[in-house]
């Protein structure tokens, strides 16, 4: 048996939603860094997974698990061992479908107050998920978690820690340990449905929460904007993006 460092919610560059500033191999080799032995790579419905990236993750020591983060019937799932067909996944039922085939299903910060996030439907599908998501995004006296703890432990489901990650310096704010047999995908997977997960997190202070919040928004339009100059200058018009502060009390989804 050996314990490793996990984190299944992570998104790069390659995201088609969102403005992230660092590539996968620069997420990998962060984590690597940081002692990290399996990582999803999970974009907002982008399949960001190829041999060569999973080689050059290996090579690290890293199992690099195929991922995404669906929009389903307009909430967030994440999906592992996902493929390019998950990118067409819209219903609860086709998510069946790809448990059916092999998915591994996580339920992210499935009771914050964001329109895409699980709440009602998690409950109605729970049968679908394998693990509830516990995000690092919470203070001591302000918890979104607290119904994911309550519902995991009434259930009998694990809770899985993810940091959610937009901006690299915030990776492994939350991640898990898990105790496996070995570095493949089965094995980890079975090792969380056996509950041998650990939660590996601190409570931040509100302040703080709310300056990384500003900043993970900061950092995208930041990005946004470049990206959109660099297509204006190459001929291709495009708007430039307008900054907007959300009210929402969540992480980046």
């Amino acid at each position: 048996m050996i314990t490793i460092k996990t984190d299944f919610h992570l998104h790069t560059s390659g995201d088609r939603h969102d403005a992230i500033g660092y590539s996968e191999k620069e997420l990998i080799m962060h984590a690597a860094k940081e002692g990290f032995k399996a990582l999803a790579i999970t974009n907002h419905d982008t399949f960001t997974f190829s041999h060569s990236l999973r080689r050059f993750a290996a090579d690290l020591g890293v199992l690099l698990i195929p991922g995404i983060e669906r929009k389903v019937e307009g909430k967030h799932v994440l999906l592992l061992n996902a493929n390019r067909v998950s990118e067409k996944i819209r219903t609860f039922e086709e998510v069946r479908a790809a448990k059916d085939d092999g998915a591994f299903v996580i339920a992210p910060h499935p009771f914050f107050k964001a329109a895409t996030c699980l709440e009602g439907k998690l409950l109605e599908h729970l049968e679908l998920f394998d693990a509830l998501e516990f995000s690092f995004f919470y203070s001591r006296f302000f918890n979104l978690n607290r119904r994911a703890v309550k519902l995991a432990k009434e259930k009998g489901l694990p809770l899985v820690g993810n940091s959610d990650c937009h901006v690299l310096k915030y990776f492994a704010l939350c991640h898990s340990t898990i105790q496996t047999e070995d570095l493949t995908m089965k094995a980890v997977f079975a090792a969380i449905k056996a509950n041998r997960v650990k939660v590996c997190t601190q409570p931040i202070f509100l302040p703080r929460l709310a300056a990384i919040l500003a900043d993970m928004k900061l950092q995208h339009f930041r990005i946004a904007l470049a990206r959109a100059q660099a297509r204006e200058e190459q001929g291709q018009s495009a708007p430039v993006p307008q900054p907007t502060i959300r009210s929402k009390v969540s992480p980046q989804t």
